[in-house]
């Protein structure tokens, strides 16, 4: 088998495993079954750097080259921040305190081992799969890779964008310079600023609101508070529903002082239609605001809909005007046993 060919085949089986992993694992409720999942599919790309004969050195774990590396990279760097923060600022909200967060300074110290595992995958195992395929042109090679890191991305166009444009600059640099360090701590450094400053939603995967650009919403307030009388625990997401119960029966309020289009409960990855304009004294008198007084509202969703296990369910509030959907964060594993 040609280098090319084989080259071909590892590539295909690391985007499946990626997307796989993704899409079909990750949204899953068990934390054990996602590290579990993920330990073969990082053997997977260290296995196939060894029967390549790759050393660390050619992977990029080196230092003899970081200065080289280093120029390129700050200067790309140095030009995005205060490019992409005066374009965001014009359309989106910024974090100007961002100093006050402390999840700021935890992601200052743990996210370029996060950045540095990407490049790893992306640049150490794709790029150079890649660069066998299109060999001499070295140029495709960039150019594909910058494509798959972008396409990770999905379905968040700001990340897509963003992440392809700086995949196009990692890549191009790790041919020439081939550091993982420098080209880690370059996407640690924009991967901070754009979560924590210009606050660009980061969710990806089948959870994603799909053509969501900013974590900075209209104000949306809204609470699911019981599942068949059953109220959800904050510490503890999930509600225990017996398969021989009929319905899946959903209480709760919402409010907003932009007017509301519509309301769907997703569950299970199914949209399902919320009955609205219950009475709700406690909520008005709350937030200091007739205008929330019918803001109760249930859903009744059919629970032959639905086979044994565990079935995320949140909220999916469609405001008038918004191009795309305000989903509230508060999502509730319900088991169904």
């Amino acid at each position: 088998m040609s280098q090319r060919i084989k080259s071909t085949v590892e590539v295909l089986v690391g985007i499946i495993f990626i997307f796989g992993y993704l899409w079909l694992i990750s949204p899953l409720y068990h934390q054990w079954v996602k590290v579990f999942s993920a330990i073969p599919i990082f053997l997977f790309f260290i296995y196939s750097n060894y029967i390549n004969k790759k050393s660390l050195k050619d992977l990029g774990f080196r230092l003899d080259n970081w200065y080289d590396s280093f120029k390129i990279l700050l200067i790309f760097t140095s030009i995005a921040i205060p490019v992409l923060y005066v374009l965001w600022h014009l359309f989106f909200p910024v974090n100007n305190y961002f100093y006050r967060d402390s999840l700021f300074w935890n992601k200052l110290f743990t996210y370029p081992f996060w950045a540095l595992f990407q490049q790893y995958i992306f640049l150490a195992f794709f790029f150079m799969c890649y660069r066998d395929i299109f060999f001499p042109h070295t140029n495709m090679a960039i150019f594909i890779s910058a494509l798959t890191f972008s396409m990770i991305h999905i379905p968040t166009p700001p990340l897509i964008l963003f992440g392809f444009a700086a995949g196009i600059i990692w890549s191009g640099t790790y041919s020439k310079f081939p550091n993982l360090f420098t080209i880690a701590i370059s996407h640690a450094i924009l991967g901070i600023f754009c979560s924590n400053i210009l606050l660009v939603y980061s969710m990806i995967g089948p959870d994603a609101d799909i053509g969501r650009w900013s974590k900075e919403q209209a104000p949306v307030y809204a609470n699911i508070e019981s599942i068949n009388s059953i109220m959800p625990q904050k510490k503890k997401w999930q509600v225990n529903i017996n398969q021989k119960e009929n319905m899946v029966l959903v209480g709760g309020w919402i409010a907003s002082p932009n007017k509301i289009k519509n309301i769907q409960i997703s569950f299970g990855g199914k949209d399902y239609s919320v009955h609205c304009g219950a009475k709700r004294e406690d909520v008005a008198a709350y937030f200091n605001n007739p205008d929330y007084l019918y803001s109760g509202f249930n859903a009744n969703i059919p629970i032959s809909d639905f086979s044994l296990g565990y079935h995320k369910l949140f909220l999916k509030i469609y405001l008038e005007g918004e191009l795309f959907y305000h989903s509230p964060g508060q999502r509730i594993w319900v088991r169904i046993q």
